[in-house]
């Protein structure tokens, strides 16, 4: 299947799941074998049936689709009826064969706009064009070890053209003096967003999402981070932080390791 069958699949199996709760869905897109690695449903498909009969009042809306080659697709937008408040955050879909066969997940609590205004799902949605797709993940990667591995937060001056950077995390406002100060704090304090390794890198278009692992503070942490690339420089944000369960049980589960 291409990339953007992919994309259709996913895309209609998560709508008829998730907002229809119609778990045909199961039957006609997922593999016998599903494993699942969010740790809010219990693993392979019987998981997921229990989490559609019990929250009944369960939907979901999409911001953005993206796409990649090796069959991953990453749906970013937001759920209601599966938590007190509203959840938003990634979905990661890997599809083998015509079937949704694994499945990974960042959400967090919807949050109020931040200080320049913007919410965690607002902005441009459209993948754009295709020419620059692999330039786009390479740039990203390269400023990702560079800057967030490594430390070196000058990083953002480097990959971006020294000024713009659309945030939209709740804590941030925009600019890139903003994000590298935001970061030096927290390092200040002991609280420093340290990452190990990314885990996957889906691009499409001016779009690329990143997987990865570290931790804060001490506790592990899963990070969900998409990034937008335009004329060759990295110019927005949307993430999803998340702490992985301390158990071992749970962390096999989760999938990060």
């Amino acid at each position: 299947m291409t990339k953007e069958q992919n994309k259709a699949l996913v895309l209609k199996a998560h709508q008829m799941l998730f907002s229809d709760k119609d778990v045909k869905a199961l039957d006609l897109y997922f593999s016998p074998d599903f494993i699942e690695h969010s740790p809010l449903v219990a693993n392979g498909i019987s998981g997921l049936k229990e989490l559609v009969a019990e929250h009944p009042q369960m939907n979901y809306t999409v911001n953005r689709v993206l796409g990649d080659e090796n069959g991953l697709v990453a749906l970013h937008g937001r759920f209601t009826g599966l938590d007190e408040n509203p959840l938003v955050g990634f979905d990661i879909y890997r599809v083998k064969d015509g079937r949704i066969v694994e499945h990974w997940d960042g959400l967090v609590s919807e949050a109020s706009k931040n200080a320049s205004g913007r919410s965690q799902l607002d902005g441009t949605t459209e993948i754009g064009s295709q020419e620059n797709t692999e330039k786009n993940r390479q740039l990203v990667q390269k400023f990702f070890k560079e800057t967030l591995i490594d430390g070196d937060y000058d990083g953002f001056r480097r990959y971006s053209d020294g000024h713009t950077f659309y945030q939209h995390s709740p804590d941030i406002a925009d600019g890139v003096d903003e994000v590298i100060q935001f970061l030096e704090a927290l390092k200040g304090k002991g609280e420093a967003l340290k990452y190990d390794k990314t885990h996957r890198t889906i691009a499409d278009g001016q779009f690329v999402l990143t997987h990865s692992e570290g931790s804060i503070a001490g506790t592990r942490h899963a990070y969900f981070e998409l990034w937008r690339v335009e004329n060759g420089h990295i110019v927005e944000l949307w993430d999803a932080i998340t702490p992985v369960p301390k158990d071992n049980e749970a962390l096999h589960h989760y999938g990060i390791f």
